[in-house]
């Protein structure tokens, strides 16, 4: 299948910025330029035309091993010594005219090498990221600048975030996010009419009945070893991805209909064959196909993924091992799902039958007290029964109602906190999440405003979490709504940090009080280096930023006690308390 491939690299940033405009770095060295040069955390090597050093800075010299080989007036390839990362000879970095044909790279690009170098533990490869620019006066070559980056711990690391990034943890197989993005480059690259792809999305039968009776850890083996025999009904070519709890998508390249129906007997006679055996006991599955055509005329893969996802529902309808072409149908589809979620969220405002629980967040470097809780919602079936919002809130999102749901929660939130005032209780405050659609309202913020006027409510407890994602889909808004309520005293956290490709970029622009790492990043930690890593990276990070940090998944006493050597602020998660409604409180909605 095709797998993401995190061997790629970062631009050198701030330094590449300095080193493309590097025809005004001779004219300004010695000087400030000489001075800001020697505090920047790459090594930056300056030469005139024929590859003579007329600067290096401290790092430089420290990358090399020395820096007496790169003093002023020796020769760039004599002090520089490059190899491949198997400790190969590079050609000389300089070598041949201005352009240097023969030389390690093209003009502007940047490489991976390494510079062998010895230490206490003998002969060893530094690996770095080496760019070279050409410094031109009046089109004549006057120079050149070299930056190195020692990227040996920070590669391995960025790697490890983008490939935890795409893919999913569990099954190892790419993830949503980019399956998605592979759909849509395979219909960018469709030349015409004749050039096909089909999607096909796979949905396990009564999954739940497995998790529900042999327990979740058997329905995480379970996925596993199904992922694993689907896997091989397919294609190298094929990308073969996780897209939900118990969903697979499926993309068969340069493939059409008929094609892919010989893909889909093959599929359905793996799952057939597949017996699945836990604590002794034997169990089958099976699944449900939506088809979907790809080609140039498709709508984007967003939508291509919803009309798969539709025809399987359709599929699962009609039984077991069935299989569903995507056609008309999913208008009918649509027009039932929207005539039952839409009605049934709707009731349930009107008929109050929203509830609403909390879970704390404690602060983990003194004696886990609590700090504040987030707020979280749930619905109350017709029936009495609680519905996760993980059922509910994205058909709210995908049909426009999540801005009603988000107002309902901050006029009840804000309610219940004046009741918890006038009984004495202020000593904490609450998270309130904030959808994508409510953050791009230019109205939202003066509504909450308003709010928590007529309630009487102190701002200050008053925090309001935002994903990264929704944050950066509408970073304008975003900005807007941030700056508002925290001139009024508000506070904000930054949710799911590290889950986007963006973080990084985005973080410096957003002004948060409080950061949360991943729960996939916390939950597995003590099992993984890297992870553990990370958590400490984006930890570290934060408090340079002057940012408090937040823990989700805090699973366990041993999980809450590494958090808390690594110097984490703040946690959250079933290790500490799971969420419960807010309890009465005598005069409540009066």
């Amino acid at each position: 299948m095709t797998e993401f491939d995190p061997e790629s690299t970062e631009p050198l940033g701030a330094l590449s910025e300095l080193s493309a405009g590097s025809e005004r770095i001779p004219h300004l060295l010695p000087g400030a330029a000489e001075v800001a040069l020697a505090e920047v955390a790459d090594g930056v090597i300056v030469t005139d035309a024929a590859g003579r050093v007329t600067y290096c800075n401290p790092l430089a010299g420290e990358l090399i091993g020395g820096a007496l080989a790169l003093k002023p007036g020796r020769f760039l390839d004599d002090g520089l010594k490059l190899a491949d990362t198997e400790g190969k000879p590079l050609p000389p970095l300089l070598a041949g005219s201005g352009d240097r044909e023969g030389g390690a790279l093209a003009d502007g690009r940047e490489f991976i090498a390494a510079i062998p170098r010895t230490d206490d533990l003998g002969e060893v490869l530094l690996e770095v990221s080496v760019q070279v620019q050409t410094v031109r006066a009046e089109g004549e070559v006057t120079g050149f600048v070299v930056v190195m980056r020692e990227v040996s711990e920070e590669r391995r690391l960025f790697s490890r975030i983008s490939w935890q990034s795409s893919h999913d943890s569990l099954t190892h197989l790419p993830n949503r996010q980019y399956f998605e993005s592979e759909l849509q480059r395979a219909l960018a690259n469709c030349k015409d009419r004749r050039q096909h792809h089909v999607l096909l999305y796979l949905d396990i039968y009564q999954f739940k009945v497995v998790n529900d009776t042999l327990g979740y850890a058997a329905g995480d083996q379970l996925i596993r070893q199904l992922a694993d025999q689907l896997r091989q009904s397919l294609s190298p070519e094929d990308v073969f991805a996780r897209v939900g709890s118990d969903e697979f998508a499926v993309l068969l390249r340069d493939c059409t209909i008929e094609e892919a129906r010989r893909v889909v007997v093959r599929l359905r006679e793996a799952v057939q064959g597949f017996v699945f055996t836990w604590d002794g006991r034997e169990s089958r599955v099976a699944i449900s196909i939506g088809a979907v055509a790809v080609d140039r005329a498709s709508p984007p893969a967003g939508q291509l993924l919803a009309s798969a996802n539709d025809a399987c529902c359709a599929a699962r309808e009609q039984g077991r091992n069935r299989v569903k072409l995507f056609s008309d149908s999913r208008r009918v589809l649509e027009k039932r799902r929207q005539s039952t979620w839409v009605a049934e969220i709707h009731a349930a405002l009107r008929e109050e039958r929203l509830l609403l629980y909390r879970q704390p967040v404690v602060a983990l470097q003194h004696e886990d007290r609590l700090h504040h809780y987030e707020v979280l919602v749930r619905m109350r079936g017709r029936d009495g029964d609680v519905i996760s919002p993980g059922d509910f809130l994205p058909a709210a999102e995908r049909y426009g109602l999540i801005e009603e749901v988000d107002r309902w929660v901050i006029r009840r939130i804000f309610d219940y906190m004046a009741v918890e005032q006038r009984h004495g209780l202020t000593g904490h405050s609450y998270a309130i999440n904030i959808s994508g659609l409510s953050l791009g309202d230019e109205f939202f913020a003066d509504f909450v405003l308003e709010a928590l006027t007529e309630a009487g409510v102190p701002p200050s407890r008053v925090q309001f979490e935002i994903t990264e994602t929704s944050a950066i889909n509408n970073l304008e808004r975003a900005l807007v709504f941030i700056h508002k309520l925290r001139a009024a005293g508000c506070t904000f956290a930054l949710d799911d940090f590290g889950r986007g490709a963006s973080s990084l970029a985005y973080l410096r622009q957003l002004p948060v009080d409080f950061l949360k790492i991943d729960g996939s990043f916390v939950r597995n930690m003590l099992d993984d280096e890297i992870d553990s890593a990370i958590v400490s990276t984006v930890n570290h990070l934060a408090k340079s930023m002057g940012i408090s940090t937040i823990a989700e998944y805090a699973e366990t006493p041993e999980l809450i006690g590494q958090l808390r050597l690594l110097g984490v602020d703040f946690a959250q998660g079933f290790g500490i308390a799971a969420a419960t409604d807010l309890p009465m409180l005598e005069g409540e909605g009066a």
